[in-house]
């Protein structure tokens, strides 16, 4: 691996543990949700007039989308602790840098660091246009 030295400071024990449990519990969250959704969705009685059917399946379709966002957020949540077991959790996939704790405090999942991420977005604007 790249020397770690620029940017950011390494995580220390404590911060890695910490962050390692918020890992864990919002993996916990986040598998209790889709199993609740999951369970409602498989619930649900048709029936009722055409506005009543036209209501739920917009609700249909909205129950889908939160539950596509937290399968996609679990895998992330899940990439992050093996992460954690390979010794890479806490560095910039792009840069092999340090992120910063307190961007994983906020988002123990993330896979780049704030610098890196930017330049992403740059570059994605600039494909865009």
């Amino acid at each position: 691996m790249a020397a770690r030295t620029r940017g950011e400071k390494e995580l220390t024990a404590t911060q890695r543990k910490e962050l390692v449990k918020l890992l864990h519990d919002k993996r916990d969250e986040l598998r209790s949700s889709l199993s609740k959704r999951r369970q409602g969705a498989s619930h649900e009685e048709r029936g009722g007039d055409e506005a009543d059917q036209a209501s739920e399946d917009a609700e249909v379709a909205l129950e889908t989308r939160l539950m596509d966002r937290d399968a996609k957020l679990l895998r992330e949540v899940e990439r992050a602790l093996k992460k954690v077991d390979d010794g890479s959790y806490g560095y910039c996939e792009g840069t092999d840098e340090p992120i910063g704790y307190a961007r994983l405090k906020l988002r123990p999942w993330t896979r780049y660091s704030v610098t890196y991420k930017e330049e992403l977005e740059r570059e994605a604007k600039r494909q865009s246009r």
